[in-house]
C-alpha cells in the first residue's frame, strides 16, 4: 500500500511541473486564424467579444454583451425659441470617468417623467464624452421630460438619468391679464408686430418721420405708395440697379425655420452658435448622418419672376470610403399650401427641383462651398436639376403655388447607421428677382435699361448733360435714330452693371470683421460710408498682403465686372493696388487671373479700381481678392466692392463690339465726331476689306507699329507675302505657337513643358552633363517638394581594358515635404566587355528611414554569376535586417529561415507506464501542402538503453501524434519537425 501511495505522489508531482511548463509556454506561438474569428469570454462563459473575420466580410474588434455603462448626471435644461437646450457636463452619478467602450449618450423627450427611453429612437445625442449642449426643435409647447442614456458599442444601455422638465419658449406669452400692460411696464422695443393688433397702427399713432428704412418690410413700398418726387437720389441706399427683392434668408438662428422630414438611423439635426468661421452670422445647422429637411417658410410662386435659390454648405467629416453628397433645392407646394407638388406633380417629398446642386459630392478638404440655381415658370414637367445658368432656369410643375428651401444632406449616409459624415449649412436664400415696382422718380444712376423704357420717354431735354454713360444704357436699347449727330464719341463709353455678389461690400457688417485679422482690420472713414477695411502694408523686404472676400461658382467664357474703392496712405510704398478674382478648376488648382489693378496709386486720396475680366478655360470657380503687392510701408484702405456677374447682352468686355454685333443701321456717319475713330479703339477683325475703299489705305496712312497681328484677319497674309527670312526666333511672341502640329521638326536646346505650374510633365535637357535627359512629372501637390523623374544618362568607366559608356536609365518616386527617403527603379544596359545587365529596385536609407532593396545581374561571362540579391532593415539604421541571395549554386538567407511548409516544435511526454508506448497528440498547426512527413527524436543522453524508440502517426497539415516508449516512466522531450509538399 505504502509504495502505491508513493508512486501516486510521484505521478502528481510529474504532472505538476508538466502543467507549469505548458503554462508559461506561448499557446499560440505559431498559429494564425484562417477564415474565421477568436472569440473572448469571461469567466462565467459570456461572450464580450470577437476578433478577426466577421460575419459581414470585415476584420476587426467587435465588442459583444458588455456591461451597462454608468447612469448621466441629469442635464440642464433652458427654455428655447420653439424647442429646448439639452447641456450635459459630461459627469456621471456611479462612476468617476466614461467607460472605454462608450458609444454615444443618448436625449429623449417624453411627456412624462417616468417614461422608459427607447434607445432605437433617440431624439439626439452626444457622441462624446465630454458632453456638450444641443438644441432640439419640439412641436409642442407644454412641458417635455429629458432623460439622458448611456449606450456603449456593444450595444447595451445603462440606467437613465432623472427626467429634468422643460418647456419651449413662445415668441410671445399669452397668459398676460387684459389691460394689466400700460405704458410705463413696456421697456424700450418691446412691442413688436406679434404684439400689435391688426390696425392698430395708423397715421395718427404714428409719429412724424417715425417709420425708418429699416422699419419696412421687404416689397412693402410699392409702385402705388410712393408719391411722386419724394424718392430721391440722396435718400436711396445700395444699388437699386439690382432690381433684387429678397423674399427669404435664412441664416440658421432658429430652429423653428426647419422641419426634419427625414433621418437616417442614429442621425442628428442641430442648430449650432458660436461658430467662429461662418461666414454669414456665425450660427450654423450641422446634420451628423442623412438628413432631409425643408423650410417651414412658404414663398410664394409667381410666373414670369426669375427666382435665385443659393446654399453655402461644407462638410466637416467624411465617410471612411470618401466623401458625401447632398442636394439643394426646392419644395414644390400646392395651392392649399400642404400638399406637395414634385416635378411628376405627385404629392411626394422625392423627386422635387434640386436646382442649385443634384447629389453634388462635398469633401472636407473644399470648405465652405456656395451653391446657386436659378427657377422660372411652369411646365408640365418640373425640372431635376441643377440648373445653375440664369440663362437657362429651370421650371417647376403647373400645380406648383408655393416653394420653400429643400436640403438633403449627408445622402450616401441614408443607409449607415451612425455614420461619422457631418455636414454645416451657413444660410439657404431664395430671391425674386424682378422689376416694375419703381418708377422713374425713384431711379438711381445706371438702374434704367430699354425694358424699363416707354417708349420714345426719354428725349434729349430731359436729359443732364453728360448724365448718361454707357454704364446707363442697356444693351441695343439706344439705335440710331435716338443720337444726336457726332455727340457720341469712342472716348465716352463705359460698361458696367450687374448684381453685387458681395454680401458686405462696404465692409461694415459681422462677416468682415470675422475675416480680417493679423495686419487686415476694420476701421472707421470709409468713402461715403462709415467704415472701411484696412492693411498694413508696413514690412521690412517687399510683402505682397492678400485677403479672400468671398467665394463663387463661374463657368469658362463667363464675365464679372470687378471695381472698388482705393485710399493709399501718403507713405505708402509697394508694387501695385489690385481687386482681382482668382480662377480655379474642379480641382481646385489654379488656371488664371482676372485683375483690376494701379501700379502707381494717388497718395492720400480716393480712386475706383475697375475691370471686366472673362473666366478661362476649366474655370469652375472663383475665390475674389483684395491686395496690396510687393508693398513695404504705408497703408491701403478699401471701400464699396463691387463683383458682378456679367450677363451677356447686358454687360460689353473690352474689343467685344464687333461688325456683327452692331444693330443694322443704328450707327451712321453723322453719329460718329470727327477723328473719332482710331486704331486702337477698332476692335480686332471687325474691319475687313469690303468696308474700304478701293485703294484708301495706302502706306502713308498706316500709322508706325499700327498694325499687329490682332488687326490682321485670319489667312489675309500668305508665304508670298512674308519676305524670305523675315521671321526669325526673335520675332515671334511668345507662346506664339501653341495647339498647332509642327512636322518634320527638331527641337534642340530646350524645355518643354505641359503647363506653367500645377499638375505637369516637363522634358529637359537634364542637368549639366550634356548627355543626360528627364523628364519630371509634377503631381501639383502642394506636400510634394519633389517631382517624379525618368532620367537616361551615360557613364564612364575604364579597367586595365580600356575606357566603356555606361548607359542606363532610372525612374525615381516624386517626395514629399518633410521625407528625403529616396524610392526608384534604375537599370543598366549590358556593357560588353565590361559589365553584365544591372536592374535596382530601392527604398534608400535616409536619415535613418528603413531600407528595402532587390538587385538583379545578369552575368555576361563565365567569370561572375548571375544573381538576385534581396535586402530589407527597420528603422532606425541600428535596427535589425535581412538578406538573402538567389545563384546558380543556391538560394541562401542571411537569418532565420521560415516557411509555411515547415512546422517544428518540442514536446514532453511521461510514459504512462514503463516500456509501453506513450502518444501526446499536437494540434492547433496550419502546415501548407498536401503531402505531410515528420520526423521526431528524443532529447537524451540513453538512446537505446532507456529510450528505446520513438515515432510519429497521424501525420497532417493541422497536427500529429508522437509516440515514446521507454523502460521506465521518466519524463522525455521530444523534438518534431513536419514538412508539407
Amino acid at each position: 500500500m505504502s509504495s502505491d501511495i508513493a508512486r501516486l505522489a510521484a505521478r502528481v508531482a510529474v504532472l505538476e511541473r508538466q502543467l507549469a511548463r505548458t503554462t508559461r509556454t506561448a499557446r499560440m506561438a505559431y498559429s494564425s486564424v484562417e477564415d474565421g474569428a477568436i472569440e473572448v469570454y469571461d469567466q462565467e462563459g459570456t461572450l464580450r467579444g470577437s476578433m478577426g473575420l466577421q460575419d459581414d466580410g470585415t476584420v476587426g474588434f467587435v465588442a459583444h454583451n458588455g456591461p451597462p455603462p454608468p447612469t448621466p448626471t441629469p442635464p440642464v435644461v433652458e427654455s428655447a425659441l420653439s424647442g429646448l437646450t439639452v447641456t450635459w457636463q459630461g459627469t456621471w452619478t456611479d462612476a468617476e470617468t466614461a467607460p472605454l467602450d462608450l458609444a454615444e449618450v443618448q436625449v429623449h423627450l417624453s411627456t412624462t417623467a417616468d417614461a422608459e427611453p427607447d434607445t432605437t429612437s433617440p431624439v439626439a445625442a452626444f457622441h462624446t464624452a465630454a458632453g456638450g449642449s444641443i438644441t432640439l426643435a419640439t412641436d409642442t409647447y407644454t412641458p417635455l421630460w429629458v432623460r439622458l442614456i448611456a449606450v456603449n458599442t456593444s450595444g447595451t444601455a445603462g440606467e437613465p438619468s432623472p427626467a429634468v422638465q422643460g418647456q419651449a419658449r413662445k415668441a410671445a406669452p399669452d397668459d398676460l391679464v387684459n389691460a394689466i400692460i400700460d405704458e410705463t411696464k413696456l421697456a424700450r422695443g418691446a412691442v413688436t408686430d406679434a404684439a400689435l393688433a391688426l390696425g392698430a397702427v395708423n397715421s395718427t399713432a404714428l409719429a412724424d418721420g417715425a417709420v425708418l428704412a429699416e422699419k419696412l418690410a421687404a416689397n412693402s413700398v410699392t409702385l402705388g405708395k410712393v408719391a411722386s418726387g419724394a424718392i430721391t437720389l440722396g435718400t436711396l441706399g445700395g444699388a437699386l440697379a439690382d432690381a433684387t427683392s429678397q423674399r427669404l434668408v435664412d441664416t440658421m438662428g432658429e430652429a423653428a425655420a426647419w422641419q426634419t422630414t427625414d433621418q437616417g438611423s442614429s442621425a442628428t439635426w442641430a442648430h449650432l452658435t458660436g461658430v467662429p468661421d461662418a461666414p454669414t452670422g456665425r450660427s450654423v445647422g450641422e446634420a451628423r448622418g442623412f438628413i432631409r429637411l425643408r423650410g417651414t417658410t412658404l414663398v410664394p410662386y409667381e410666373p414670369g419672376v426669375l427666382y435665385r435659390i443659393s446654399a453655402r454648405i461644407r462638410a466637416t467629416a467624411q465617410l471612411a470610403s470618401g466623401a458625401d453628397a447632398f442636394y439643394v433645392g426646392v419644395l414644390g407646394v400646392g395651392g392649399d399650401q400642404t400638399t406637395l407638388v414634385n416635378r411628376a406633380g405627385a404629392n411626394s417629398p422625392n423627386s422635387h427641383y434640386y436646382i442649385a446642386a443634384s447629389y453634388r459630392s462635398l469633401p472636407t478638404t473644399d470648405g465652405w462651398v456656395t451653391v446657386v440655381g436659378y427657377l422660372k415658370d411652369r411646365a408640365a414637367a418640373g425640372s431635376a436639376g441643377p440648373n445653375n445658368d440664369p440663362r437657362s432656369p429651370g421650371t417647376v410643375h403647373d400645380a406648383v403655388r408655393y416653394i420653400t428651401p429643400y436640403l438633403w444632406l449627408n445622402y450616401a449616409s441614408m443607409g449607415v447607421s451612425g455614420s461619422p459624415a457631418v455636414m454645416q449649412v451657413d444660410a439657404v436664400a431664395i430671391e425674386a428677382l424682378k422689376t416694375g415696382i419703381v418708377d422713374a422718380t425713384n431711379l438711381v444712376s445706371g438702374s434704367v435699361t430699354a425694358a424699363a423704357l416707354a417708349a420714345d420717354s426719354v428725349i434729349a431735354g430731359k436729359v443732364a448733360a453728360d448724365a448718361i454713360t454707357g454704364r446707363e444704357i442697356a444693351a441695343n436699347s439706344v439705335t440710331a435714330a435716338e443720337i444726336a449727330a457726332a455727340s457720341i464719341s469712342t472716348d465716352k463709353l463705359v460698361v458696367a452693371g450687374g448684381t453685387n455678389v458681395l454680401s458686405d461690400p462696404s465692409f461694415e457688417g459681422a462677416y468682415t470683421a470675422a475675416i480680417a485679422t493679423t495686419v487686415w482690420s476694420v476701421v472707421s472713414g470709409g468713402n461715403g460710408s462709415a467704415k472701411a477695411l484696412r492693411v498694413d502694408a508696413t514690412a521690412a523686404a517687399a510683402t505682397t498682403r492678400a485677403l479672400n472676400l468671398t467665394s463663387m461658382p463661374v463657368l469658362s467664357g463667363e464675365q464679372l465686372y470687378l471695381a472698388i474703392d482705393a485710399n493709399a496712405s501718403a507713405d505708402w510704398a509697394g508694387g501695385a493696388l489690385k481687386f482681382y478674382a482668382r480662377w480655379q478648376d474642379g480641382a481646385g488648382a489654379t488656371v488664371g487671373f482676372g485683375v483690376a489693378q494701379v501700379d502707381v496709386p494717388a497718395r492720400g486720396s480716393w480712386q475706383r479700381l475697375a475691370a471686366t475680366v472673362t473666366a478661362p478655360a476649366n474655370t469652375t470657380a472663383a475665390t475674389v481678392w483684395v491686395e496690396t503687392y510687393q508693398s513695404t510701408a504705408g497703408a491701403v484702405l478699401w471701400d464699396n466692392a463691387v463683383v458682378r456677374p456679367v450677363v451677356p447682352g447686358v454687360q460689353i468686355a473690352d474689343g467685344a463690339v464687333t461688325a456683327p454685333k452692331i444693330l443694322a443701321g443704328a450707327v451712321i456717319a453723322e453719329k460718329i465726331a470727327a477723328l473719332a475713330i482710331t486704331a486702337e479703339k477698332i476692335a480686332a477683325l471687325s474691319i475687313t476689306t469690303d468696308k474700304l475703299n478701293a485703294l484708301s489705305v495706302t502706306a502713308d496712312k498706316i500709322a508706325t507699329n499700327a498694325v499687329t497681328a490682332t488687326k490682321i484677319s485670319a489667312g489675309a497674309i500668305e508665304a508670298t507675302h512674308i519676305k524670305a527670312g523675315a521671321i526669325t526666333a526673335d520675332k515671334l511672341d511668345a507662346d506664339a505657337i501653341n495647339g498647332k502640329t509642327i512636322n518634320g521638326a527638331i527641337l534642340t536646346g530646350s524645355t518643354l513643358q505641359t503647363a506653367e505650374s500645377g499638375q505637369r510633365v516637363v522634358i529637359s535637357p537634364g542637368n549639366t552633363n550634356p548627355e543626360t535627359g528627364s523628364i519630371e512629372f509634377y503631381s501639383g501637390s502642394a506636400d510634394e517638394s519633389a517631382p517624379a523623374e525618368l532620367n537616361t544618362a551615360i557613364g564612364y568607366a575604364s579597367d586595365s581594358s580600356g575606357t566603356y559608356e555606361v548607359p542606363s536609365v532610372s525612374l525615381s518616386a516624386p517626395k514629399v515635404t518633410g521625407s528625403i527617403q529616396e524610392t526608384g527603379v534604375f537599370l543598366q544596359s549590358h556593357v560588353p566587355g565590361y559589365s553584365g545587365g544591372v536592374f535596382n529596385l530601392y527604398a534608400n536609407d535616409l536619415s535613418g528611414n528603413g531600407v528595402a532593396y532587390i538587385n538583379g545581374y545578369g552575368a555576361d561571362t563565365s567569370a561572375a554569376g548571375s544573381s538576385i540579391e534581396l535586402h530589407v532593415r527597420d528603422a532606425p539604421s541600428s535596427s535589425a535586417e535581412s538578406s538573402a541571395k538567389l545563384t546558380s549554386s543556391g538560394f541562401s538567407v542571411a537569418g532565420v529561415f521560415k516557411a509555411g511548409s515547415i512546422a517544428t516544435g518540442r514536446v514532453t511526454i511521461t510514459p504512462s507506464a514503463a516500456n509501453t508506448p506513450t502518444p501526446v497528440t499536437i494540434t492547433g498547426l496550419s502546415v501548407k501542402g498536401t503531402t505531410f512527413r515528420a520526423v521526431a527524436t528524443p532529447s537524451t543522453a540513453v538512446p537505446g538503453t532507456a529510450v528505446t524508440g520513438v515515432g510519429v502517426t497521424n501525420v497532417s497539415a493541422t497536427g500529429l501524434t508522437v509516440w515514446v516508449t521507454r523502460t521506465n516512466t521518466t519524463s522525455t522531450a521530444v523534438d518534431w519537425i513536419v514538412i508539407g509538399s
